[in-house]
């Protein structure tokens, strides 16, 4: 009976061994066939993580110089574009100052008008700083600019190239005088000749601003009136808006030795003026007005009129 159970044990244990030995067998199989796929799967990833570098190689290679050029060509232009806007800005900058300066000339043409035609310095007072300037003999005022900028006015004619008119009243009623501001006064010296050339532009690129060749034979008594003339052709204000002209003296011919006698004497000067194609339509219209018979005191009025229309229209301009 012992022995009997005996072998029972040992059949089961048999049996046992071989039921493991086959579970490892299959377990060992799978492993094997797991691998063998991940060795697979491992691999195709590692040939496509190649082809993607290389891919990447090449895009590098390709692109990149390209952008590099486009992105240096981008700053360039970047830069020259921001250096172009600092220059506008520049010019923005300096047209405000020079429009509030050209306001404040407008603004003070009353006082520098008496500043300059008058006798004394203490005239110059209600002038602004701005003008003032200080040199070794004290406070000066410096009114080139503002002097040249009320001066310089349309000598522009329907009929001719130069208002020749304006040019003759200009130097006839108040240049040879002693005191330009004085109308009525009787003149001091004699004009004998006067020529006056064809008008030509100052600068090719600017066709606003025109200069005149004026020439002018006066006979004076003595040096003291060529003085006058030549400090009211420099630094006198003519009190009639439109009467006003820019003079610049190129050449004087005088005889120091004989001062103190009666003496022609020739001047040639440069007559500047600004030149718009809205004054020439004001003068159109006054010279239409003159060819159907208007009465002289309404062409008056009107010519009165269109200097203040033309005054008014700097204003605006400048006021802005």
């Amino acid at each position: 009976m012992e022995n009997k159970e005996i072998m029972e044990k040992l059949l089961d244990n048999n049996h046992l061994t071989k039921s493991d030995n086959q579970v490892s067998s299959n377990t060992k199989k799978w492993e094997d066939a797991s691998i063998s796929r991940i060795r697979v799967i491992t691999a195709k990833y590692k040939v496509y993580l190649v082809l993607l570098l290389i891919f990447i190689c090449v895009l590098i290679l390709e692109y990149i110089p390209n952008m590099k050029d486009r992105y240096n060509s981008t700053q360039s232009s970047y830069n020259q574009v921001q250096s172009q806007l600092n220059v506008v800005k520049g010019q923005i900058e300096e047209a405000k100052m020079e429009e509030q300066y050209l306001y404040e000339i407008i603004e003070n043409e009353d006082a520098l008008k008496t500043c300059l035609n008058g006798q004394s310095d203490e005239q110059c007072s209600d002038l602004p700083d701005g003008w003032k300037q200080t040199t070794e003999e004290g406070v000066e005022y410096n009114y080139s600019v503002p002097l040249s900028y009320l001066q310089t006015h349309s000598l522009y004619s329907v009929k001719m190239p130069v208002d020749e008119k304006k040019v003759l009243r200009n130097l006839n009623e108040y240049l040879i005088k002693e005191d330009i501001s004085w109308t009525s006064r009787t003149r001091v010296w004699d004009i004998l000749r006067i020529t006056i050339w064809d008008p030509s532009p100052v600068n090719w690129w600017d066709q606003h601003f025109f200069v005149v060749p004026v020439s002018v034979s006066i006979e004076f008594t003595e040096i003291e009136d060529l003085i006058w003339f030549l400090y009211n052709v420099e630094k006198k204000l003519v009190d009639n808006w439109d009467d006003r002209i820019l003079y610049k003296i190129q050449t004087v011919s005088y005889d120091i030795i004989s001062h103190d006698e009666p003496q022609i004497t020739e001047i040639g000067m440069l007559a500047y003026y600004y030149y718009d194609e809205k004054f020439e339509n004001m003068e159109e219209d006054v010279e239409l007005l003159d060819d159907v018979n208007v009465e002289v005191t309404e062409n008056v009025e009107v010519t009165q009129n269109s200097n203040e229309s033309e005054k008014s229209f700097l204003d605006k301009i400048f006021k802005k």
